[in-house]
């Protein structure tokens, strides 16, 4: 906020004792007394020749005090009394504060039009038009911080936000030129710190995130999000000392001491501190926290429209449709879809990417359409004008999610599904998460915001069964011809110190065998070797694999003699690709959505031995099929029965099953209720 005081000549004593008592009101506020100011000011409203400043100066003061639809009123009042850039720039910063973003941004062009040396009025112009999703209102941003530069080049929170308009621009060279100059300008700007830590992370080097997010951290200790981002990013470098930083346990603690900052809450699926109750708890905080306008307007939708002698419409969005685990599993499925009963359209946004798989997406639904370059609201509207009577979102909390779109309820139904498996917090995100009794028990329904939607076989879909190549030789991917392979594709962030130390114990008790792992960079690779020998387990029995496309990948599984099931992370997609080829799988069932996903596989394929009621006898099974070659081979051949006799590998059958779960949905829906929902449900109502 600003304000100036102009200055009055040639005065009368009346005018001369108003200018005083405004002088004091002034001086007041510049000291921080506000009720004080405001009192002189109610006095000097009445005044024609005071009326302009007094009322400038109280809307400044109901800015300060958070009192913003007051200021509103005020600052609009100074605007026509007053009509300088002083008033407009000031009624642009309230209006920005209430996410009147359309209305702030023509304040802040007014008030440049008359006043263009304003260095913060360009900035946070910018600020509008880079939380769009408008490239040529990226483009302009960048104009709107380098105007702000040429008048301040000091002004470190212009670079740090021309940094971060540069990475929406993926132009990775400008965007840390300007992060470094900010950090040049003030080493300790924990805006620059944090975009320094999320482009590093984003780059080939990601271990070198790590000190930016600790330093932001030293600087606000008390900050829950940035601890949290502290823990994340050591988690993803397998960095588990207690040196370097706090621990989930940390976080759980502050949390329960009724810390209410919120924090993304995707990584935290993976800590065994947090239960499904604190997971819903943190989508929640997130969700009201980042969501606040758009939970606040009211629902595009609110009715299921009627759909009897018609097609249904199903929209599905994500910001996922390329080559992605979620489009690999999904697309077989939507190409299933009864087009007789239902119309399928496809809401993109996300890195925009014409690869083999958005392509067969394309082919798969009958209208695809490209979000990405339009707003929520935007995108919204679209959703509801398309008439959509129910949308899967199939991104949730994670990357690139734009839950803003959702939040204004652009259908009747919303489910939320595959991409991200916990409970995003805020029921009107999304009425149903679409589980199954195995993974999302009807027991656990507390656990969710949403109601359940129970598909009769496993939630996961995926591709049609189909014949595997042949697997490479051992030598080929760096594993010892006579060893036995344990494997588990996971990515790092899914590994904790429990997980590990039930690992090595398995390892310590299967003399010649090795451990399997995912591609990961130096610095993962090099604290889990560390971690092993910790455990009494040689750092070169971790056998870390070379990236590979998804085909060669999937055939050289089959050199694993058995997968080790992350928790409580599962495997998901991972999981099915070690099934599918012909490899067991040993999990343990954990009481959240993520820590009982590979439950639902083994389940669905009458695997059940595979499945341990907790760590110890996780641990003990592994170990028995790994030191029993007539059990594990009993066990493969099982295995491969089931794969051909099982629905795990059939998407047309999950396609039914699907459509007849969102039947009930929107049957339910359509009377008002809430609650678990089967397609039974739909079945039983249809005949």
């Amino acid at each position: 906020m600003k304000h100036r005081h102009a200055q009055v000549k040639k005065l009368s004593p009346h005018q001369q004792a108003d200018e005083n008592l405004y002088n004091r009101a002034l001086q007041s506020y510049q000291q921080g007394n506000y009720d004080s100011a405001l009192k002189d000011c109610q006095r000097l409203l009445a005044r024609p020749l005071m009326a302009g400043r007094v009322i400038l100066l109280v809307g400044v003061i109901q800015y300060l005090q958070d009192d913003l639809a007051a200021a509103e009123i005020s600052l609009r009042e100074a605007v026509k009394k007053n009509g300088n850039s002083e008033a407009y720039f000031n009624l642009a910063l309230t209006l920005g504060a209430q996410h009147k973003s359309q209305e702030a941004e023509a304040a802040y062009r007014k008030t440049l039009t008359m006043n263009p040396a304003q260095a913060q009025a360009w900035n946070n112009l910018g600020n509008i038009l880079r939380h769009g999703h408008d490239p040529l209102r990226f483009q302009e941003a960048v104009d709107c911080y380098q105007r702000a530069l040429q008048i301040r080049p000091d002004y470190t929170r212009a670079h740090t936000n021309l940094g971060l308009t540069y990475v929406q621009l993926e132009d990775r060279e400008n965007a840390e030129r300007h992060y470094r100059k900010a950090l040049e300008l003030e080493p300790h700007f924990v805006p620059a710190l944090t975009n320094m830590a999320a482009f590093q992370e984003a780059g080939s080097q990601p271990e070198l995130a790590l000190p930016y997010y600790q330093e932001a951290l030293r600087q606000h200790p008390e900050s829950i999000r940035l601890m949290a981002n502290v823990i994340s990013r050591r988690r993803q470098l397998a960095d588990w000392s207690d040196q370097n930083g706090p621990q989930p346990a940390d976080l759980v603690q502050r949390m329960s001491a009724g810390d209410d900052e919120a924090f993304g809450p995707l990584h935290m699926l993976a800590w065994p501190e947090f239960s499904a109750t604190s997971q819903r708890e943190a989508g929640r905080r997130f969700a009201r926290s980042h969501l606040t306008r758009e939970l606040a307007e009211p629902p595009l939708v609110s009715a299921v429209s009627p759909y009897a002698g018609r097609r249904i419409r199903l929209g599905y969005l994500s910001a996922d449709f390329r080559n992605h685990p979620v489009t690999h599993l999904i697309t077989d499925v939507i190409a299933h879809h009864d087009r007789e009963n239902f119309e399928v359209f496809l809401y993109a946004y996300g890195p925009v990417v014409e690869d083999a798989q958005r392509k067969a997406l394309r082919q798969a639904a009958e209208h695809f359409i490209d979000v990405s370059g339009i707003s929520d609201s935007d995108a919204a509207h679209r959703i509801r004008d398309d008439g959509i009577d129910v949308l899967v979102d199939l991104t949730g909390y994670t990357t690139f999610a734009r839950l803003g779109i959702t939040a204004r309820r652009p259908a009747a139904v919303i489910a939320s599904w595959l991409g991200y498996i916990g409970s995003l917090g805020e029921p009107r995100l999304a009425d149903y998460v679409i589980g199954d009794a195995v993974a999302t028990p009807p027991e656990h329904a507390d656990d969710f915001s949403e109601s359940l939607a129970l598909m009769p076989h496993c939630y996961q879909p995926n591709q049609t069964l189909a014949p595997i190549a042949a697997p490479p030789d051992r030598q080929s991917e760096g594993l010892p011809n006579d060893a036995f392979v344990f494997c588990s594709f996971n990515q790092c962030f899914k590994l904790t110190p429990s997980l590990w130390d039930d690992w090595c114990q398995i390892l310590n008790a299967v003399p010649h065998s090795v451990l399997w792992l995912a591609p990961m960079n130096a610095a993962a690779c090099s604290n889990l070797r560390r971690e092993a020998q910790q455990r009494g387990v040689a750092p070169e029995r971790l056998v870390f694999a070379a990236r590979r496309p998804l085909a060669q990948h999937q055939s050289r599984l089959a050199l694993a003699d058995l997968a080790l099931d992350t928790m409580p992370y599962n495997s998901g997609t991972t999981a099915s690709d070690a099934l599918r080829a012909g490899v067991p799988l040993v999990t343990a069932a954990g009481s959240t959505f993520v820590s009982r996903m590979a439950a639902s596989l083994l389940h669905n394929l009458g695997m059940d031995g595979l499945i341990a009621a907790d760590r110890r006898s996780y641990v003990d099974l592994a170990i028995a099929l790994a030191s029993d070659p007539l059990r594990l081979q009993e066990c493969r051949s099982t295995l491969e029965n089931a794969l051909q006799a099982s629905k795990l590998f059939n998407p047309e059958i999950f396609s039914t099953d699907l459509e007849n779960l969102f039947r009930a949905m929107l049957a339910q829906r359509a009377r008002g209720q809430r609650g678990v929902v089967t397609t039974n449900d739909a079945l039983n109502k249809r005949s």
